[in-house]
């Protein structure tokens, strides 16, 4: 019989008495490359040495990374450790070293900061990354409901229209604006005169002063006799005074200056006397006819042998004075304006003169002989 020492009881290739340390374990064997097994694997009565040792850690939530207390082994504890450690969270599998950041408001990449995005500082149930347009404001997050702030509280990117103050008068349509399109209308806005309801209570133009308004043809200031109530003129042609008794004249209106032109321009309803045409010779007397009673005196007018400025210069013509007052001037046939016995008609003398004007001196006047004396004493 061979002793047992002798055989290789494990088929390692080794004996004990060949020195194997353990003949039923094939990996004990003097020699054999030690193993992390806590055994003499090469029989030099020394355990596991050479055989490299490390920190593992528990790896709870299976991300790769362990937690903060270490096992140092050879080889890993248990099938959950791991060599890497740093998991700030080992119970979440988002959490570790190096993760991507994830909108759930953790420290995912363990680097002791949450995002600034993922915090949800107002306190709506949103951070920005989930879609709060707004995290400083509890009242703008994803779903809310809009109100009349002027601001996309709902977060869908879109302001609504009644809330937008279209017409920078300070109010929107959620807030009363009757017409977001006019600055001039707003609530509270000063009622204008102009047919709308500018302060938004239901009424148009209340409080405002209304006026008669007359249109003025002529553009002297005063209108015609016909009003147009409103509260601002109706038109560019529009006055307030009234009393124009001729609109289509600018020099006739109340309190005008009189003209001499026939005109009632003062509108008191006379028109006055200088500017009248009593003898309808064409002109008054403010027109320079100087005897408005006689048709044949005006400016202009032609001289006639009557002893008046028919001509109106201011001169009565030398022909038509009677000179020598017997009745007739020289234009009337006085042939000598200068001599009273000399006139048309008059009683011939034994003068030598020719008395009666009728161009012939008598023959019995004349000294036909030279003595002296005419027939008539000779």
């Amino acid at each position: 019989m061979v002793p047992a020492d002798e055989t290789d009881g494990d088929n390692d290739g080794f004996s004990e008495c060949e020195g194997d340390c353990d003949d039923g374990n094939d990996t004990i064997f003097p020699g054999a490359p030690e193993l992390c097994d806590g055994l003499d694997n090469d029989c030099d009565s020394q355990v596991d040495e050479n055989v490299v040792f490390s920190d593992y850690y528990q790896d709870g939530d299976g991300d790769g990374y362990g937690d903060g207390v270490p096992t140092n082994d050879c080889q890993p504890p248990g099938a959950n450790y791991v060599l890497l450690d740093g998991d700030c969270d080992d119970t979440d599998g988002t959490v570790y070293p190096g993760a991507p950041e994830l909108c759930d408001g953790l420290d995912n990449d363990c680097d002791g900061v949450v995002p600034a995005d993922e915090t949800d500082d107002d306190n709506d149930g949103f951070s920005e990354c989930e879609g709060d347009c707004d995290d400083t404001l509890a009242t703008t997050f994803p779903g809310a409901p809009e109100l009349c702030d002027g601001l996309d509280n709902d977060c869908d990117g879109v302001v609504p229209a009644d809330e937008t103050d279209d017409d920078n008068d300070g109010f929107s349509e959620c807030e009363g604006d009757c017409d977001d399109a006019l600055s001039t209308v707003y609530p509270g806005a000063p009622e204008l005169c102009e047919g709308i309801d500018n302060d938004c209570d239901g009424q148009v133009d209340e409080d405002i002063v209304f006026s008669n308004y007359y249109q003025d043809g002529d553009g002297d200031g005063y209108g015609d006799e016909f009003p147009v109530v409103d509260c601002q003129p109706p038109g560019a042609n529009y006055v307030l005074p009234d009393g124009d008794c001729d609109d289509t004249d600018d020099t006739v209106f109340p309190g005008a200056p009189e003209l001499c032109d026939g005109l009632d321009n003062d509108c008191d309803g006379v028109i006055p006397a200088d500017e009248l045409d009593g003898d309808e010779d064409g002109f008054s007397a403010c027109q320079g006819d100087c005897d408005d009673a006689l048709d044949t005196a005006f400016p202009g007018a032609a001289e006639l042998c009557d002893g008046l400025d028919n001509d109106c210069d201011g001169i009565v013509p030398a022909d038509e004075l009677d000179g020598d007052g017997d009745g007739f001037s020289a234009c009337e046939g006085d042939c000598d304006d200068a001599l009273d016995m000399a006139f048309p008609g008059a009683a011939e003398l034994c003068d030598g003169l020719d008395n009666d004007c009728d161009g012939i001196v008598p023959a019995d006047e004349l000294d036909g002989d030279g003595d002296g004396s005419a027939h008539a004493r000779d």
